[in-house]
């Protein structure tokens, strides 16, 4: 039975909300970069791609530290491309949150990848996570994306596709 609660507006089937807002957005990496050493990714940019096009009220950006427009629950990926000439015994991407502000954070998701050279001139792989956040509180949380290499590698850049990405989904009210 769908019915709408009178005092908060929220539409429920059979007890289970089915209507929170939505928001849809993704942010790329649009130029290689040499990692060295554990790295929080600030040159993102709000992807151009027609099919990622932001929906409804998107994140905010500044210096690698994305902001959430409002509280909910959100599904949030992170994927990179990279490229060396050598092995990598590991190369990781990370996902971290802060809950003050930026005051200090703490890992919510972790993976970790290899690079077997192959003998060309690259080898190329992908490290990704993907983790949900339960934002309490869109003015003091905050979440931050890491590369994390044993040594050197390139984090593959590009404009005409989704090479390194963080994609953003609210799927629910808090």
């Amino acid at each position: 039975m769908i019915t709408i609660d009178g005092g908060t507006g929220i539409i429920l089937h059979n007890g289970v909300e089915i209507a929170s807002d939505k928001m849809h957005d993704q942010w790329v990496i649009e130029a290689d970069e040499n990692i060295t050493t554990q790295t929080t990714l600030t040159n993102w940019t709000r992807s151009s791609l027609s099919d990622a096009a932001p929906y409804l009220t998107g994140m905010s950006h500044s210096s690698g530290v994305f902001t959430f427009p409002k509280t909910g629950v959100y599904r949030v990926d992170f994927r990179y491309g990279y490229y060396k000439s050598d092995n990598k015994r590991y190369v990781g991407a990370l996902i971290s949150l802060s809950t003050n502000s930026g005051g200090s954070y703490f890992d919510l998701g972790r993976n970790y990848t290899h690079l077997y050279d192959t003998g060309s001139s690259s080898t190329y792989n992908n490290a990704s996570v993907y983790t949900h956040v339960d934002v309490q509180n869109a003015s003091t949380y905050r979440i931050r994306f890491q590369v994390v290499p044993v040594s050197d590698i390139t984090l593959y850049g590009a404009t005409d596709d989704t090479r390194t990405m963080v994609t953003f989904n609210r799927i629910a009210n808090t």
